[in-house]
């Protein structure tokens, strides 16, 4: 692609030039006899003052000079009037920062006005650019405009050339585009990236059609639609360019496309929706150069006059779902100097035969097909490739030697080629530009060797292969290091040196290799990863401290190692978290509390399987994304907290607006005791929530409050101490898969609510103390007796154990009369207290208050208050003696009874 996007600006470049060249004489390049008009000169240096002095593109701007010869100013050569600003952004020291001055209406001569690239702070395109009425080019081009584009610039009658895209920002919006009526010379208009989505354009080729012919249309990115089931037709006699990329376009490829735009050199219509086959119509298009037409729905077999378009340069069909040979095709395409027909359907053999013509061939993508690439042994080809793709295509078994004579190669994927065999030497110096190399997925074997420091390489992925050896020396630029799933040995003391001041280092994957030692404390100057996997490896020792570097840090995956210690301290700076997994180690101590009040967007988080002890802290509470909460395996003491995990309420989380690494993991969280997988967890992570706590030492019963958990799709709270019965509220929980609850101390029955259940695939209750039957229906159906094991009063068909017909069970009467579920129930809405204690409170205050106080302050009270204590007292006294005379007579009567 990047290819295609440099052959794109190339197109528009020369159009650029051959329209500005009645003014290219004027420009000031030192030649000039003619002197800068003082009115002019002075606009100009008050348009400089509006972007301050921090541009080095300005630099030559001074009144000391004849501002005909400023950098970017251009002057008629005869009466000294400036008739063109060209003055677009190169590079980050060149950039124009600010607002657009009005100043400009002083250079009432103006023709071209170009400041592509620079930075107007999301300011409005000013609407005094209509007063210029002078002006042929005007190009504001990716230059952080937003708001609505004005009407006015339709007054612009002798404009030319008119150039507002923005793809970057995409803040710009049209409310209508009747405007470009007024245009009345246009012949290039670029509105890519603009907003043209309000109603008022829904007929938006109407406003094209009403325009004078054009020559160039862009509108890529602009929230085009259509209504189905045709695209209608545009005024294209005149077009040498079209581009409606990146749109909602949903219609199958029309004709006239074909038939009418006979001039059409540059097509693009990818990234939309269309649909069917491509028209079988090439020979209409003699003249074309460009067509792009990927990312679609596109189907069908490749178009037979697609060779006859003899010009063709840029052939891009990838991602569709088109089908049959290209073979064919290929041999009669000799311009052809990119080739992408990745992603499709295509199938059969391409021989070297079939490439012999294309010897313009820079750019080859022909990945993930059902194609077969059979070249001969020592085959030379005719083409000089920078860019070859030939991943998931037939290329081995052996090595691909032919590619030894590309010596401009700067990206390779032979990823999924089927190759088995050692890489050759000559491979790891085959070209000083290479910046990207995806060999993955292979049978690769033996060693991998040092790469220069001289390497442009920013691409490295060898992962899911066979190589066995010490890591390599790498080179210094490197971005991105794949070398999982192989059998690396040794310590990674060489990532060190890459890991320099100025490294670009932001991902880095050596997990499931045989990689061993203490990690060294090398870690500095790593807050540029995004990504660290040293997952399945050997590693021992503790975590070094110098992690507390990785302030960018995504993704964090340490777990299946042996490593040891505390959680450190310093870690408590990795605030941009989102994939935290330690499981498996030797990790001790207690969990740290700083995790839930600093690393706010941790959304998975496994510490499964160490020896951390201690309480859950109810910090976690504070963990306002939290997904996945894994504690399970480890030393943990005390009950579950009450609180609610904040995150973990929501049924569907946000897009988040960092990168979620994790998305691309099979982590090993596991969904049951017995070590079950939920697959569709894989498949679409977003819309789970899942909590494991199991194998614990936790005590106390199920909280309530874990009834708000609506997203809950698995709970594991099996291997504990917990008592009391399972909640029943459990039906409530609609999204639940996966359920163990095994191996505790619950009692009381199983709540009729789990019927409810309907996604429930794994149910483990066993060897708790539940009693009666067993509720079914639904989903209950499908559990054998394993799942109710070690609960000698369950009963019910799946246990083949026949309830008794007397009611219910004196136990499950007494979990009622105890009121344990009802107190359940209660604690939905939060803590609540008993009504006894309610009462006590009440009758407190009414006595202190009603009877107490006045008893301290008043005399005439206490005289009452002691007078009828003595009369209680004396009545008391008298019934006691009473009673007690009647105890000694009832007992002595007794005891004289002769007996029978």
């Amino acid at each position: 692609m990047l290819v295609f996007y440099q052959l794109v600006a190339v197109i528009f470049g020369i159009v650029w030039i051959g329209s500005t060249s009645s003014v290219a004489h004027a420009l000031g390049d030192g030649e000039l006899n003619v002197h800068c008009i003082k009115s002019e000169e002075q606009a100009l240096l008050e348009f400089k003052q509006g972007f301050g002095n921090t541009s080095t593109l300005l630099s030559s701007w001074s009144s000391g000079r004849d501002c005909c010869k400023w950098k970017g100013v251009g002057c008629n050569s005869t009466t000294g009037h400036v008739i063109s600003l060209k003055l677009p952004c190169q590079n980050s020291s060149h950039i124009l920062s600010g607002e657009l001055s009005s100043c400009l209406l002083d250079l009432p001569y103006l023709t071209s006005l170009d400041l592509s690239g620079n930075d107007f702070k999301q300011t409005k395109v000013p609407e005094f650019l209509s007063s210029l009425r002078r002006l042929e080019h005007l190009d504001l081009s990716k230059a952080n405009f937003k708001g609505i584009i004005p009407d006015q610039l339709g007054d612009l009658s002798q404009l030319q050339s008119l150039n507002l895209s923005d793809k970057k920002h995409t803040s710009l919006r049209v409310n209508n585009l009747k405007w470009l009526h007024g245009l009345s010379s246009l012949k290039i208009l670029d509105l890519s990236g603009i907003s043209i989505s309000s109603p008022a354009n829904e007929n938006w080729y109407d406003a094209i059609n009403m325009m004078p012919p054009l020559e160039m249309l862009h509108m890529s990115g602009c929230q085009l639609r259509n209504k189905p089931p045709s695209l209608p037709q545009i005024n294209c006699d005149s077009l040498l360019a079209l581009d409606l990329s990146f749109n909602y376009l949903n219609a199958t490829i029309p004709e006239w496309l074909f038939e009418n735009c006979h001039n059409l050199e540059y097509l693009d219509i990818s990234n939309n929706q269309f649909h069917g086959q491509i028209p079988d119509s090439f020979e209409n298009l003699m003249s074309l150069v460009v067509l792009s037409v990927s990312d679609n729905h596109l189907s069908g077999p490749m178009p037979s006059t697609l060779g006859q378009t003899s010009y063709l340069k840029e052939l891009n069909l990838s991602n569709n779902h088109l089908s049959g040979t290209l073979n064919t095709t290929l041999m009669r395409l000799s311009e052809l100097v990119v080739l992408d027909v990745a992603q499709n359907e295509l199938e059969g053999v391409i021989t070297d035969t079939h490439l012999k013509n294309l010897r313009k061939l820079k750019f080859l993508s022909i990945s993930a097909n059902n194609l077969i690439f059979n070249v001969s042994k020592n085959w030379v080809p005719s083409f000089q490739l920078e860019a070859i793709g030939l991943s998931r295509c037939l290329s081995g078994p052996e090595f691909p030697k032919w590619i030894q004579t590309q010596k401009n190669l700067s990206y390779i994927d032979l990823s999924r080629a089927s190759i088995s065999d050692t890489v050759p030497k000559w491979f790891w110096d085959l070209s000083p530009k290479i910046e990207y190399i995806n060999l993955s997925n292979n049978y690769l074997r033996g060693c991998v060797h040092d790469l220069s420091p001289k390497l442009k390489l920013h691409t490295l992925d060898l992962s899911n292969n066979n190589f066995s050896c010490p890591l390599p020396h790498l080179p210094p630029k490197l971005r991105e290091l794949n070398l999982a799933e192989n059998s690396f040995f040794g310590n990674i003391s060489r990532v060190c040196k890459t890991l320099g001041i100025n490294n670009s280092l932001s991902v880095l994957r050596l997990n499931l290799n045989n990689l061993s030692g203490n990690l060294p404390n090398c870690w500095n100057y790593g807050e540029k990863l995004v990504i660290l996997d040293l997952s399945d490896n050997y590693f021992s020792g503790p975590i070094p401290y110098s992690f507390g570097s990785f302030t960018r840090l995504h993704s964090l995956s340490l777990r299946n190692n042996s490593l040891s210690g505390e959680i450190p301290l310093s870690m408590k700076s990795c605030t941009q978290l989102i994939f935290l997994s330690l499981g498996n180690n030797k990790f001790s101590g207690k969990i740290p509390t700083w995790i839930g009040q600093e690393l706010k967007i941790l959304r998975v988080f496994s510490l499964r399987s160490n020896s951390f002890k201690g309480h859950v802290s109810t910090s976690f509470c504070q963990l306002q994304s939290l997904r996945i909460f894994d504690l399970s395996s480890n030393l943990l003491s005390g009950p579950i907290p009450r609180c609610v995990f904040y995150g973990m309420v929501a049924k569907e989380w946000e897009p988040s607006h960092v990168y979620d690494p994790y998305i691309n993991y099979r982590d090993i969280l596991l969904v049951s005791s017995e070590g079950t997988y939920l697959e569709s967890f894989y498949r679409n992570l977003k819309v789970f929530v899942i909590l494991d706590l199991s194998s614990n030492l936790l005590t106390g019963d199920i909280p309530t409050e874990f009834s708000k958990l609506a997203g809950l799709v698995s709970l594991n709270l099996s291997s504990n101490q917990l008592v009391g019965s399972i909640p029943s509220y459990i039906g409530q929980l609609q999204n639940l898969q996966a359920l163990d609850l095994s191996r505790n101390q619950l009692s009381c029955t199983i709540p009729t609510s789990i019927v409810d259940l309907n996604f429930l695939a794994i149910l483990n209750v066993s060897y708790n103390n539940l009693l009666g039957e067993i509720p079914t229906g639904h989903q209950m159906d499908t559990f054998d007796s394993s799942s109710y094991i070690g609960n000698p009063k369950l009963c019910g068909l799946s246990l083949e154990r026949i309830c008794p017909g007397n009611g219910a069970s004196e136990e499950d009467s007494f979990c009622k009369k105890e009121g344990i579920k009802d107190e359940q129930e209660k604690h939905k809405n939060g803590l609540q207290v008993p009504p006894f204690y309610v009462g006590m409170a009440i009758g407190f205050i009414t006595g202190f208050w009603g009877f107490v106080v006045p008893l301290i302050v008043s005399r005439t009270w206490r005289h009452a208050y002691n007078s009828f204590l003595e009369q209680i007292y004396n009545k008391l006294y008298v019934m006691l003696a009473i009673m007690e005379a009647k105890l000694k007579r009832k007992h002595f009567l007794a005891t004289q009874q002769p007996p029978n």
